[in-house]
């Protein structure tokens, strides 16, 4: 995923801190705890995913390359 849903994913997690630090009825009774395990792994998997995307551009340039050499 690009940096603009990341940066999505960070905004919602720092929207649910401030919520949950003024006691909104949005994450009242541990829901709110809910909410930012999953932020928190679509995080992680769309940090995963841009990695994955960025070592397979380079591999692509890299094969590219190869190939102009010869």
């Amino acid at each position: 995923m690009s940096k603009l849903v990341q940066g999505i994913l960070i905004a919602a997690v720092l929207l649910i801190v401030i919520s949950t630090i003024f006691n909104s009825l949005l994450v009242a009774g541990g829901s709110g705890l809910v909410l930012l395990v999953g932020l928190a792994y679509a995080y992680v998997v769309s940090t995963r995913d841009l990695i994955r995307e960025q070592m397979f551009e380079a591999h692509a340039e890299n094969r590219r390359l190869r190939q102009d050499h010869l």
